[in-house]
């Protein structure tokens, strides 16, 4: 699902969650156009409490994005705008077995990694995510 190859040249602001084992990950990556394709992350690293990684899908996805809004509130206003009728880009990288059908959807097959989230095998996880968000 990946269209084309980056070039170099790429330039914004995007953010990326990543869930893993036991952290939760929230990146701001900005990117400015330059010769060599520089780029700015700032990363937050976060424990996951084993309840929700035994609780419902409702509380594990409200929890990734409860902590991307706290991690966007604590940037300083005026200092990543927005052009008029542009939304914030995310990138979700979730690591367990999914069954991927596009770029923006995919079912989870089954947990590992001591995850038990009640109800989620067989969900599409980013509708999951947009949900909460």
């Amino acid at each position: 699902y990946v269209d084309a190859l980056p070039s170099g040249k790429e330039k914004g602001l995007f953010y990326a969650l990543d869930l893993g084992g036991t952290n939760f990950r929230v990146h701001r990556v900005e990117l400015e156009r330059k010769e060599e394709g520089e780029g700015v992350s700032e990363p937050e690293e976060l424990s996951i409490p084993k309840e929700l990684m035994t609780g419902t899908s409702e509380e594990l996805f409200g929890f990734m994005a409860s902590k991307l809004a706290n991690f966007v509130a604590k940037e300083k206003p005026g200092r990543f705008p927005l052009e008029q009728g542009k939304k914030r880009e995310i990138g979700f990288t979730f690591s367990f077995p999914v069954n991927q059908t596009s770029i923006n959807s995919g079912t989870l097959i089954k947990w590992t990694k001591d995850f038990r989230v009640s109800g989620m095998e067989g969900k599409d996880v980013v509708a999951c995510l947009n949900e909460a968000m």
